[in-house]
């Protein structure tokens, strides 16, 4: 590839990037059903006819800033690990830090909530559905929980019979469904993190419960 060619690269990959981030911001303050093309290239400062080179509609941006804040959660919980430490407390660690990214990160995770709302609706390719599905795949496989919850079956500290995915969707599944019904009921599209703290104790407390090794007698 030519110097000129690596240019045209880069301004080009800079120009779709700079297209999700007009189009994440707009959608994390509005319903994002409500946005335009128009809309995301005017904050961008980018054309239409230049979106079109990127994407082929907007469902297309919609889908990526899906999968950018699926990752940017997944990371903050998996830095919030602790592998020297027990299985039992590294769980535990993360459910209290999925709450605190919820208390920070509030409209990523009411995006999310819409998303998923939206998801089977949208008409969007078969070719960008699979990926889509391909991603929650692949996490779903690695995925954030699995370290610890085998780490703790292996050293005791939690229930020798847990089946780890399943167990690991479980939680998923519960944390995110408890989120979800906390953003969904705020007024409109505030999202009032105190509302979380009615939720962080209890729930954390009955799942912990739910995989935790009984005690010995």
């Amino acid at each position: 590839m030519s110097e000129q060619e690596s240019w045209h690269q880069h301004v080009r990959s800079q120009h779709r990037d700079e297209l999700i981030q007009a189009g994440q911001q707009l959608f994390l303050q509005h319903n994002f059903p409500d946005i335009r093309v128009n809309d995301i290239c005017k904050l961008a400062g980018i054309s239409r006819v230049t979106f079109y080179k990127h994407f082929d509609d907007i469902n297309e941006v919609v889908f990526e800033v899906q999968m950018r804040i699926l990752t940017h959660m997944t990371d903050w919980l998996v830095a919030a690990d602790q592998p020297e430490r027990t299985g039992f407390e590294r769980l535990k660690s993360i459910l209290h830090s999925w709450v605190d990214y919820a208390r920070q990160h509030g409209q990523e995770l009411r995006f999310i909530v819409l998303f998923d709302l939206y998801y089977d609706g949208m008409q969007i390719k078969d070719e960008l559905r699979q990926r889509y599905e391909q991603f929650v795949y692949e996490g779903q496989k690695s995925g954030f929980l699995l370290d610890p919850l085998q780490a703790g079956i292996a050293d005791g500290t939690l229930f020798s019979q847990l089946d780890p995915h399943r167990t690991g969707a479980l939680i998923f599944q519960t944390i995110m469904g408890v989120l979800q019904r906390l953003i969904l009921s705020n007024h409109q599209n505030h999202f009032q993190p105190n509302a979380l703290d009615e939720m962080d104790l209890p729930v954390i407390t009955m799942l912990l419960h739910y995989v935790a090794s009984p005690p010995e007698v």
